[in-house]
């Protein structure tokens, strides 16, 4: 059968060996109300919708082009050395068959968006039937040599490699070596996973980006409304996919240039202390800020996250009262400036932690643990030391009358018994001579806690077994 074909080519002439001229696309026929089109190519046909957002386009807070200005600043996501440019981002979003990562999940919609100039395009790509798939596949593929990074939420563990999967099964070849993965989902969650009931795109662009959606379909109907699509035939079941899927490419860009505003500029550019930080945050936001900022390796820039909310956590305290699980932000800030070696700042705000916390029967002790670690290791101050270890092992004892002592509350009055009893043997020595006596704050205190520690008995009497 093959031969006849070959000897029937030949008569035709040399016109027959040549590659068939795709038929001309279609007007849009029964997609146009949605804006697509059949796209058909030598290697097949499938849906495309193609928007193109102009320069002056707006998405909640940000203006589309300003991507442009703020792109380089997101090469701390990677190696400094690899440039970032607006228009070598690819932003990519799928709408699947399942939510595994297996050979039976099929992504029916490849969502794309670029930047050229200062528009904005995007494009997405449905296959009608399992037929279709190899065309979608080749004009993606033909893309992908433009870009250096994939965007995406959540794509670098989910979407990119279920259409890596779509490839191997098709017999293609998808050369993504030299792509960069930007997964903006991880940036997310270290500033908001406490902030936000969710970490999702939608909730992220609502409450951070200023962009409400109205009558969205959430991703997670979109299996159902494709077999019910394959199934009647009919694309305007689809239509709310195509919006849902089109909002999650435009947040991405939105998403890119808040997080390139967030990682651009510094104390060396000429930005002042305070100037250009957004600080209408809560404490613990304005706190995962400024540390996200120092995984990105922008001190300068997280230093003024870092300062401002010092002075934010102790006008807030000296105001008004710390919202519950402020207290927490206020101890790892502590913390942060003890690795950052600012001491002063550090000893100020577990002070201030003690000050807050007086005469609460659920007192944290930590304030009091780094503050007697660093007036004996650091300053040399035996005395002062001492003050505060007596302190925290008296609030541990009287919380410990009003509740069952456990493993964990005895090993900690242990370790304070430990402490106490070395710093008192410290004290003894004559080059302890010159430490500093007790402060008015805890003289009084101390010396009642000794008295305690002298006549204290093995078992406390816990309050409800003095009631019955």
């Amino acid at each position: 059968m093959s031969g006849l074909r070959e000897r029937l080519g030949r008569l035709k002439g040399t016109s027959a060996a040549q590659p068939v001229p795709p038929p001309a696309p279609e007007a849009g026929g029964e997609w146009a109300p949605l804006g697509a089109h059949i796209h058909t190519s030598p290697a097949g046909s499938f849906v495309m919708r193609r928007r193109v957002y102009g320069a002056d386009s707006v998405h909640g807070y940000y203006r589309l082009r300003e991507l442009a200005d703020v792109a380089p600043q997101l090469s701390a996501f990677h190696d400094r050395d690899a440039v970032v440019r607006h228009e070598a981002l690819l932003f990519f979003d799928t709408e699947t068959t399942g939510l595994g990562v297996g050979a039976g999940n099929v992504p029916f919609m490849v969502g794309i968006g670029y930047y050229t100039g200062e528009q904005l395009t995007v494009e997405q790509l449905l296959i009608r039937n399992p037929a279709e798939e190899h065309a979608m596949l080749v004009y993606v593929q033909e893309l992908l040599p433009r870009f250096t990074h994939v965007v995406s939420y959540n794509g670098r563990t989910f979407d990119w490699p279920i259409l890596k999967n779509r490839y191997v099964l098709n017999r293609l070849q998808l050369n993504d070596d030299q792509l960069l993965q930007l997964d903006l989902l991880y940036a997310s969650r270290s500033l908001w996973r406490n902030s936000l009931p969710s970490c999702r795109l939608s909730k992220v662009e609502e409450s951070r980006l200023g962009f409400d959606r109205v009558d969205d379909v959430p991703g997670s109907l979109a299996p159902t409304l494709y077999f019910q699509y394959l199934a009647e035939k009919d694309p305007k079941v689809l239509s709310g996919v195509f919006v849902h899927n089109e909002h999650d490419l435009v947040t991405l860009a939105a998403l890119s240039i808040h997080f390139g505003k967030l990682l651009e500029g510094s104390e060396s550019d000429g930005v002042a202390a305070g100037e250009d930080l957004n600080l209408d945050l809560d404490l613990e936001e304005h706190f995962r800020t400024g540390s996200w900022l120092e995984k990105m390796e922008r001190g300068e820039r997280a230093a003024l996250y870092f300062n401002s909310l010092h002075e934010r956590l102790l006008q807030k305290g000296t105001d008004e009262q710390l919202a519950e699980g402020d207290m927490s932000t206020l101890l790892q800030l502590a913390q942060t400036f003890k690795k950052r070696g600012d001491y002063t700042r550090a000893v100020a705000l577990w002070n201030h932690a003690i000050r807050l916390q007086q005469g609460s029967m659920t007192e944290e002790l930590e304030a009091y643990v780094e503050l007697a670690m660093h007036y004996e290791h650091r300053e040399k101050q035996i005395g002062i030391a001492l003050e505060y270890a007596e302190a925290a092992w008296s609030r541990l004892r009287r919380r410990q009358l009003l509740r069952r002592q456990d493993r964990k509350e005895e090993e900690r009055e242990r370790a304070w018994e430990k402490r106490i009893d070395r710093l008192n043997e410290k004290m003894k020595r004559p080059s302890s001579a010159k430490s500093m006596k007790p402060t008015a704050q805890y003289g009084q205190e101390a010396t009642a806690t000794q008295a305690l520690r002298k006549k204290r008995t093995p078992k406390p009497i816990y309050a409800s077994e003095g009631l019955i």
